[in-house]
């Protein structure tokens, strides 16, 4: 773990426009950024990054936080490997100190995972340049196939030995576990005896990578002619790879995808490359799948232009085209470029330089939907059927477009080509556009919402009742469910309100806590500050009232520590807090505004010591009037089960009248001002 201090100064050198820009693609509008969210799919961009606050947020689906945040989440990292990421990245030197147990029970199976892989890259680079085999074999393919050192280092490439368990024997006596080998994929389990194999033995390697470079899978291709083995084989899914998700590619072409504002997508690994090594560097490869909703969103973040390589094959051509609707339903410009005979784009790209590949396409890539309607037209030539399954074919597609302008044109282009009435399409599309409307309207099942804090992660529905048996076979809560399972069960008890009211004394703390709201004489008749922390925490301990909500009550308690503490920056404390909801949460309080009716509305709170005195008050006075009332309403039903005459029941009627007095004395406080959320 790293110091708190250390954290402090990673939060200050990092950029958080430059670090969100390695994955999204940001435009500037005003003083902030804002692009596509990498969390959900979207069209309409609703992520804003502030480099002032050094905050990021999804108006949408509301995930966010300071780049720490943003690193875990997007990375699936941890907090302290994204601190780390951003300590090397910026230079900062950093010392840690050993795990605890329970923090090393708490790591991350990820991280095990992408330690495996990172053994068997090097492993697997290593038998390539440094073993007798891997240059006769290996290293000999990738020469024939014409790839340079420089490509070789930048896409990884490698070779396993034709050993069965050469990476087996290799990582296990260096202490990687059974276990990881055989989840990762690299490695499986005989039946018989129970040996491991390597998955990989006797191909060459080309390595998967994700969008922040870790590598995730891995590729073999057979190096002999073995008509019973498969040509290629790759990793299986496992917790840190799903091949719905990954492009590959993607690690090495983002910056240039960014630079030409257009992707280029191919279908192996070797057309990758060629294409790579060419100058044609904004290529990646959906790796022989049908291409998917997410792949898709992976290259959206980085452009909205993507052009399909094909190599004339009609029959994969014509196979591939429900993925080509897919791009146009994401809102995507898409052209395609379809090769000379016998050419692919491994082939094609061999020998020529990166501007003779440019001319050609430049020169041959259309427009999708001219390209399918000229695809089909062969076929359909004069058969009435066949005419008729193009029509549809052609609307279909034309409908998932976005854009009322571009759908418009399609269709008058495609009416002049087919020489169809523009209205038949016209009627067709808007048919397709309702049932496709209706479609998804319907009730969504249950879906994991992502939000960025605990408030909006609280589900309003109840949990199931489970029984005792059932009870029993749970799996273990981890601290975040457990901290949510508490939270759902404040609001079934009716302390909503009164937790909203905690947030905002809460984002007071994190906004000013260390900042003077007034001058007061002490006893010894001496001016002495007070800090907003130090009414709040103040107020609460001479009320006896602790928080119920358990992250505001740890940003109280948090406060408490440092009420002596000179000049100390609230902001930067919580912003940076090791505790993940603690810093995660600060984010989200400095992003929201105060909605305060009346005397607040529309002022944010500044330095000015009257209005942070009225303010503070205000707030606090609001959560008293709170608490009183949950007391007041708690005592009369006592009152009502309490035995008439009983000594119990004029001590609560007593209480009752106090509680009528304080709430009278706050009400002369608030006025007719109400603060909401």
């Amino acid at each position: 773990m790293i110091d708190q201090l250390t954290i402090e100064k990673i939060l200050d050198a990092a950029n958080i426009v430059d670090v969100v820009s390695e994955f999204v693609t940001l435009r500037r509008r005003g003083v902030n950024y804002v692009g596509l969210c990498p969390f959900h799919n979207e069209k309409t961009p609703s992520f804003y990054v502030s480099p002032s606050k050094g905050i990021c947020k999804c108006f949408s689906c509301g995930k966010g936080g300071n780049v720490i945040h943003f690193l875990m989440e997007h990375e699936q990292m941890s907090y302290w490997d994204a601190a780390k990421w951003l300590a090397r990245k910026y230079g900062i030197p950093y010392s840690e100190r050993e795990l605890t147990d329970s923090e090393k029970a708490l790591q991350n199976e990820r991280e095990s995972l992408f330690i495996t892989n990172q053994f068997a890259l090097d492993f697997f680079k290593d038998a390539l340049l440094n073993t007798e085999k891997g240059r006769a074999i290996g290293l000999a393919y990738f020469r024939k196939r014409g790839f340079r050192d420089d490509i070789l280092e930048k896409f990884h490439l490698g070779y396993c030995p034709d050993e069965p368990d050469a990476l087996a024997r290799a990582a296990l006596a260096k202490g990687y576990s059974k276990e990881n080998l055989i989840k990762t994929g690299l490695c499986y389990e005989r039946e018989n005896d129970h040996q491991l194999r390597d998955r990989f033995h006797g191909r060459v390697i080309f390595p998967v990578h994700s969008i922040s470079g870790k590598v995730v899978a891995f590729g073999g291709r057979i190096m002999n002619s073995d008509a019973k083995v498969a040509k290629y084989v790759n990793s299986p899914e496992s917790v840190i790879y799903s091949k719905s998700r990954e492009l590959y590619g993607l690690w090495q072409a983002k910056q240039a995808i960014v630079r030409k504002d257009r992707c280029f997508l191919v279908e192996g690994y070797a057309d990758v490359i060629s294409m790579f090594q060419s100058g044609v560097e904004n290529v990646v490869a959906s790796s022989g799948t049908s291409l998917t909703p997410g792949q898709i969103r992976l290259i959206h973040r980085f452009t909205n232009n993507i052009t399909v390589l094909y190599d004339g094959d009609k029959a994969g051509i014509k196979a591939s085209l429900r993925g080509i609707d897919m791009l146009l339903a994401e809102g995507m410009n898409v052209k395609v470029l379809l090769l000379p005979d016998g050419e692919d784009p491994d082939s094609f790209a061999q020998g020529r330089g990166a501007t003779a590949f440019q001319q050609y396409i430049d020169t041959h890539q259309v427009d999708f939907i001219k390209f399918k309607v000229n695809l089909l037209m062969e076929d359909a030539q004069d058969d009435p059927y066949s005419r008729s399954e193009l029509i549809k074919s052609i609307t279909q597609s034309i409908s998932v477009i976005q854009d009322p302008i571009v759908r418009s044109v399609y269709i008058t282009e495609c009416s002049q080509i087919m020489k169809i009435d523009e209205r038949l399409l016209i009627n067709d599309v808007n048919r397709r556009q309702r049932e496709q409307t209706q479609a998804t309207a319907q009730p969504r099942q249950q879906q994991d919402t992502p939000e960025t804090d605990l408030k909006s992660q609280e589900p309003d529905t109840p949990e199931q009742t489970v029984s005792t048996d059932e009870k029993a076979t749970q799996p273990l809560l981890s601290p975040e469910d457990k901290l949510r399972q508490d939270i759902r069960a404040l609001k079934r008890e009716g302390l909503g309100p009164m937790m909203d009211k905690e947030r905002l004394l809460s984002q007071l703390i994190v906004r000013y806590g260390g900042k003077v709201m007034c001058t007061f004489q002490n006893e010894e008749g001496q001016e002495q500050d007070m800090t907003v922390g130090q009414f709040i925490v103040g107020s609460l301990q001479n009320d006896g009232i602790e928080f119920r909500h358990p992250v505001y009550k740890r940003f109280v308690e948090l406060m408490a520590e440092h009420l002596d503490g000179k000049d100390f920056n609230t902001e930067k404390f919580f912003m940076s807090h090791p505790e993940t909801f603690v810093s995660l949460t600060a984010a989200s309080l400095m992003e929201e505004r105060y909605q305060l009716s009346k005397l607040f509305k529309d002022n944010m709170p500044t330095d000015d010591e009257a209005h942070l005195l009225k303010l503070t008050r205000h707030i606090m006075a609001d959560y008293q009037m709170e608490v009183v009332r949950l007391e007041i309403k708690k005592t009369e039903k006592e009152i009502q089960e309490a035995s008439s005459g009983a000594g119990t029941l004029a001590s609560l009627q007593t209480h009752y009248q106090q509680l009528l007095q304080a709430r009278s004395e706050l009400s002369k406080i608030l006025g007719d001002r109400v603060i909401t959320l």
